[in-house]
């Protein structure tokens, strides 16, 4: 697992506890703070069976920008699932799909203030399901769990509606101290400047 992840043993300790328990969780700091390493490394690491360490997960990342569209969100999702009956879906048996959305509060916000993609997660967590875009018969969704990540509004991300937010655990990233900033970037410059001689390393 990633070293600036190890550093922040208690908030790997609060994902696995959710994910154990089958609770979305939403992941909020500052640009920089390492959001998006935690939740990956975590994901990865648990995608082996239980035997093995693992909790049997599969993991799902998408990143959100102004031009997400909801189609493309339910697509990426349903292309990770199996298909159970017609209307239902679902993760491959034994296992847990986790869907980790980055950057969920970038999407562009409509006339009316809806964010699309942000409207459908939030179908998918109200009533565990999306319609079918052709047929338009109901879909049942099970064995998914949701992730998110958002740096705090401004700069292009818009606020997001507290009916999307209260389905969620939500966890703030602390900035790093300077001295973790100095140890990282401490760490970076000697694996870049190792094939130098020692008096130009100094």
């Amino acid at each position: 697992m990633n070293a600036l992840v190890m550093k922040n043993p208690v908030l790997i300790l609060i994902m696995k506890t959710l994910i154990t328990a089958d609770k979305p969780c939403f992941i909020t700091g500052v640009t920089g703070t390492g959001k998006t390493v935690a939740v990956q490394s975590l994901l990865n690491s648990l995608i082996g069976d239980p035997e093995d360490g693992g909790m049997g997960l599969v993991p799902v990342f998408m990143n959100y920008s102004a031009q997400t569209q909801s189609i493309v969100s339910q697509a990426t999702i349903e292309n990770k699932l199996e298909k159970k009956r017609k209307n239902l879906l679902g993760a491959p048996a034994g296992k847990k799909v986790v869907v980790f959305v980055d950057d969920v509060n970038m999407p562009l916000v409509e006339e009316y203030g809806a964010q699309p993609p942000i409207e459908l997660l939030r179908q998918l967590l109200d009533f565990k399901g999306f319609y079918d875009r052709d047929k338009l018969f109901w879909k049942e969704i099970t064995d998914v769990l949701l992730f998110a990540g958002a740096a705090p509004p401004g700069g292009g991300r818009a606020v997001v509606t507290p009916r999307f937010i209260r389905h969620f655990n939500v966890l703030c990233v602390p900035p790093a101290s300077e001295s973790t900033l100095m140890s990282i970037f401490d760490h970076i410059l000697s694996g870049f400047l190792g094939k130098f001689e020692p008096e130009i390393q100094k």
